[in-house]
């Protein structure tokens, strides 16, 4: 915007005139600076309040004023006694003033003889919640029978990734999807034969292993006699839970690969033969990612004790340890995730010191 000659003229005498004008015209020229775009000019000015308000925080505190020291008062125990009779006074060699109470204040406020909660609370449990260093506080104890609601709750979000999975990255089962749904589930079971599935040995002795023993951490992971045990191949305990974990294990992979949300009926894996004769529905995955993942997980749990702890306690980085835990433990990793913990989550380990 250019002024005219009059306008101009009129400025410079309301300049000349007005008093503090210059200054209004300052902080004027600010604020039209900011508003009209002239963003090198704003700049400057926040740069330097913000210059001003740190300066101002790094300055130093007004120093204190000293402390004020109680004043001695050289009472006798005679006129301490003749004060206040009611309190019992005794005189302690080396200082002139003692008062020795009959009775503390928690005395009052506590009952005699131990309360029910204190009873309940002296001796935590094993399942404590109190145990877990990773729980937060006021947890309430986990409870002592199986946690079937949640299990299933875990299992089935496992389930549904592993199809969304599948769906995503193969060809046929998108396009198997079509038709009807229950004559085709089960003409896909009927045609389950034989061992091989046409499935690569990556496929089906690692990729399955690993499934199964995701599979039985989540139900380790849901059953308090098992959750915090470690690997301890002459307990009787450790052995009975790994093997309810093999038993959850087999029937989610029984499921998963027939069931009625399976490989058999979500693209219907099976119903039609491949193209030497042989059906892709064989037994080598209902057998395989129960057994062999059941000792995949006690492989887990032999590394986690004797090689990830003793990683820990040479490593205080916790960026380290949580990749040690996370791709040295894979089956506890994915079991993790199913009930939104991190991987590396261990149930009596923090990740920290």
């Amino acid at each position: 915007m250019t002024l005219t000659r009059k306008e101009a003229l009129e400025r410079n005498t309301r300049v000349k005139t007005e008093p503090y004008a210059n200054v209004t015209l300052i902080f004027r020229e600010w604020i039209n600076a900011a508003l009209g775009g002239r963003k090198r000019l704003a700049m400057v000015w926040l740069l330097a309040l913000t210059t001003a308000l740190a300066s101002a925080q790094d300055a130093p505190l007004r120093e204190e004023a000293p402390e004020i020291k109680p004043i001695q008062v050289n009472w006798s125990p005679a006129d301490q006694a003749a004060l206040f009779p009611w309190i019992p006074w005794e005189a302690s060699p080396g200082a002139e003033l003692s008062l020795a109470p009959a009775f503390k204040p928690s005395d009052r406020l506590q009952p005699e003889g131990p309360s029910p909660k204190s009873k309940a609370t002296s001796a935590p449990s094993a399942g404590n919640a109190s145990d877990d260093p990773d729980a937060p506080v006021g947890d309430t104890p986990p409870p002592a029978r199986f946690q079937w609601r949640e299990a299933i709750r875990q299992a089935m979000l496992f389930n549904a990734l592993q199809h969304a999975l599948r769906f995503a990255t193969e060809d046929g089962t998108r396009k198997e999807i079509n038709g009807p749904f229950f004559r085709d589930w089960f003409q896909s079971v009927r045609n389950l034969r034989g061992w091989r599935d046409g499935d690569p040995f990556l496929v089906n002795y690692i990729g399955h292993p690993i499934m199964g023993a995701a599979a039985g951490y989540i139900q380790i992971h849901n059953d308090p006699k098992g959750q915090f045990l470690e690997f301890a191949p002459r307990k009787k305990a450790y052995w009975k839970s790994r093997m309810k974990a093999m038993a959850w294990s087999a029937a989610y992979s029984a499921q998963f690969e027939i069931g009625p949300l399976s490989e058999a009926s979500l693209g219907n894996v099976g119903r039609a033969p491949r193209p030497d004769g042989k059906s892709p529905m064989s037994y080598v995955d209902l057998v395989i990612t129960p057994s062999v993942g059941t000792l995949w997980l006690i492989g887990e749990d032999a590394l986690d004790k004797h090689l990830i702890q003793r990683l820990e306690r040479r490593v205080r980085n916790p960026f380290w340890r949580g990749m040690a835990r996370s791709f040295l433990n894979p089956g506890r990793s994915v079991a993790n995730a199913m009930r939104f913990r991190w991987p590396w989550h261990r149930d009596q380990r923090k990740l920290h010191d």
